[in-house]
């Protein structure tokens, strides 16, 4: 019984001790997968190997921090044997089997509970942090899927893009499209490996049977097989950041080697000539004048609101994710991925027309300027396959809307949507003159809208 409690309580400090130490094994692996990711990079050389070489010393250290502290782990364990064997007057047999005294003892440390404020575990956390902050790895597996599936597939000039300012219903009108089976998209259980989607497919198969209602508190309930504005990751790596600055988001121009990348990532997601890639993504207007001019017959629905309502809940979002996001740091690194910069601590402005978005965020006054600075360019458009949708219409009847639209793909609907509009009172203050010059350019929508 001695001899079980000596092996059982070494390994239990041994491993204790390690698991106290984690980070920097955590920081290890990251510091790993970046190195291989700058080397994938595509830049000067010169500057490429200024940056492998300061990255390759990190490493080094890290790996030889983590040496020492594997060191200083068999020397505690050596020690505690040594001093055990002292006080209870043991003689260990050598031939005794006490490996399973040291495994259980060993495997208790895994069981005592970790402080995380957030609602990722720590292991989930570092797993994301290796695939998506390092877009360069993530290039080169989408190159080699399109390479090894693109005989499969055929490039679709035809899909969906739905869009708009956030909390303008683009979720809803995603998900009740996707319900009626002819569209594919990207969903929760494509993450992290959001550009190399067939492969991780091939290991990642949820069963989406729990479902909860997400973060923004809308009713809106989702689980890991939930579609989701997932594809800004794409262009956020083959664009390699050049479009986001500190505060705000810029408009820019596609290249026609991107809208080629473009339409083979959807042919990765969106295979069959039957089925239609569908998409979700709020970010789409920054560069819809040239994927636009790359092709006609893609259909654009941009979603609007009533200004005030509009406003007043991106305020009340702001606010609730702002709160969020200071007790779990980690849920703006995972919004900065995505390039969500729509409400919360990391909010960025539509920098469409090179004028500037100025405000206090904690005003009302700030979300009407950020409404009209995004639908004062969206109004312009007059493309043809492009369609206003007003979100009251849609709420009030979204049958009549959603018939519509897929009337444009020849398909009947399938699986019918329920009436919804919930007004709420807006108590906060706000400019009438901000207001009114809201609701001239809604007007104009509203006299485009499908």
């Amino acid at each position: 019984m001695s001899e079980a409690f000596i092996w059982g309580s070494s390994g239990f400090i041994a491993l204790y001790f390690l698991r106290l130490n984690r980070n920097n094994f955590y920081s290890l692996a990251l510091a790993s997968v970046g190195l291989l990711d700058d080397i994938l990079k595509t830049e000067d050389d010169d500057e490429k190997l200024i940056r492998v070489q300061k990255n390759t010393k990190e490493l080094i250290m890290l790996l030889i921090k983590v040496f020492v502290l594997i060191f200083v782990c068999i020397t505690i364990f050596l020690i505690w044997i040594y001093f055990l064997e002292l006080i209870l007057s043991i003689d260990l047999n050598k031939n005794d089997p006490s490996i399973i005294a040291f495994s259980i003892g060993a495997s208790i440390p895994f069981f005592i509970p970790i402080k995380n404020s957030s609602s990722y575990s720590e292991v989930s956390q570092l797993f994301h942090k290796l695939i998506l902050d390092n877009p360069n790895l993530g290039l080169r597996l989408l190159k080699r899927e399109i390479k090894k599936y693109s005989s499969r597939s055929e490039k679709k000039e035809k899909f969906l893009i739905v869009s708009g300012l956030a909390r303008s219903g683009t979720t809803s009108m995603m998900n009740a499209l996707s319900k009626n089976q002819i569209f594919d998209s990207l969903s929760y259980s494509n993450m992290p490996f959001l550009l190399s989607p067939k492969t991780w497919a091939k290991v990642y198969r949820p069963s989406g049977k729990k479902r909860k209602e997400r973060r923004h508190g809308d009713g809106i309930f989702v689980n890991e097989n939930s579609n989701e504005a997932l594809e800004e990751y794409f262009f956020k790596s083959i664009l390699k950041d050049s479009f986001i600055t500190s505060s705000s988001l810029v408009k820019h121009t596609l290249s026609e080697e991107s809208y080629e990348l473009y339409l083979r990532y959807q042919g990765l997601i969106s295979a069959s000539p039957k089925r239609y890639y569908l998409a979700k993504n709020n970010n789409m207007l920054l560069r819809y004048e040239s994927l636009r001019n790359f092709n006609k017959n893609f259909i654009f629905l941009l979603l609007f609101r009533d200004p005030l309502s509009h406003a007043f809940s991106l305020y009340q979002m702001h606010n609730n994710f702002s709160s969020e996001q200071e007790k779990d740091p980690f849920i703006i690194k995972y919004m900065n991925w995505l390039v969500h910069h729509e409400f919360g601590l990391n909010h960025k402005y539509f920098n469409l027309d090179k004028s500037k978005l100025d405000g206090d965020k904690s005003t009302l006054n700030y979300w009407l300027k950020n409404w009209i600075n995004f639908y004062r360019h969206a109004e312009k458009i007059k493309d043809e396959n492009t369609y206003f949708i007003c979100y009251e219409t849609y709420c009030e009847n979204p049958n009549f809307i959603l018939n519509k639209i897929l009337k444009k793909f020849n398909s009947p609907l399938v699986i019918e949507s329920k009436p919804y509009l919930q007004r709420k009172e807006v108590k906060e203050k706000y400019s009438a003159e901000i207001l009114n010059e809201a609701m001239i350019i809604y007007n104009k929508l509203k006299s485009k809208e499908l």
